[in-house]
């Protein structure tokens, strides 16, 4: 049986670098936050529309990160219940869960995609920034859609996997257990630790 899931690895990259732009974005707002508030305390200014503005990040992040944590199985998931019910009972919960999910996600892709061409057509701006409001409107829908194109990989693949009887479907689809998440945690620990034995051995054969 293999142990990693074959649409996460062709997921997670496009997922991880979405999360990383959307991350600098969120550090250039952080900073640009930070300047607003001296301004204010010091020099008596302020920026126009920075309220707003947090509104956009805010509404960009959470879709692009919703998608990055779908791609991680890292969406808060109630297993009380589940783990007391058979193997065969858990497959078809977590492919009813991840096809419910795709629903969801597919339906919220397509009402943000019906707000952006209500904008594009009626030329809306905004408020404060006076700027096309279609232009952070774009961010948020790719990261709705790319929410929804992870969510609909999964669930055909699940339903797949429950069709085909295959065993893979609890262990990929299922809650994250305890084991599996200490298991990540000491992974990345150890990753960390080699990343710094690699950095600091320069600079020691320059001290030897």
């Amino acid at each position: 049986m293999a142990t990693t899931n074959p649409i996460s690895q062709k997921i997670a990259p496009a997922a991880r670098v979405a999360t990383l732009a959307c991350g600098w974005v969120v550090m250039a707002y952080a900073v640009t936050l930070t300047l607003e508030i001296l301004g204010r305390k010091f020099f008596n200014t302020s920026f126009k529309g920075i309220d707003e503005l947090g509104g956009f990040v805010l509404a960009i992040s959470a879709a692009i990160g919703a998608s990055y944590a779908m791609a991680q199985r890292s969406h808060t998931r109630v297993d009380v219940f589940l783990v007391r019910f058979s193997r065969p009972v858990q497959k078809v919960l977590n492919t009813l869960a991840m096809a419910c999910f795709a629903f969801f996600a597919t339906f919220a892709a397509w009402r943000g995609i019906a707000v952006l061409l209500d904008t594009i057509e009626y030329k809306s701006s905004a408020t404060n920034l006076e700027q096309p409001l279609w232009i952070p409107q774009t961010g948020w829908v790719i990261g709705l859609v790319l929410l929804a194109a992870i969510s609909l990989a999964y669930a055909f693949h699940a339903i797949f996997l429950l069709v085909k009887n295959r065993p893979e479907l609890n262990a990929w689809y299922g809650p994250v257990s305890a084991q599996e998440e200490l298991e990540a945690e000491l992974a990345e620990l150890h990753a960390r630790g080699t990343d710094a034995q690699v950095m600091g051995t320069p600079s020691n054969s320059k001290k030897a």
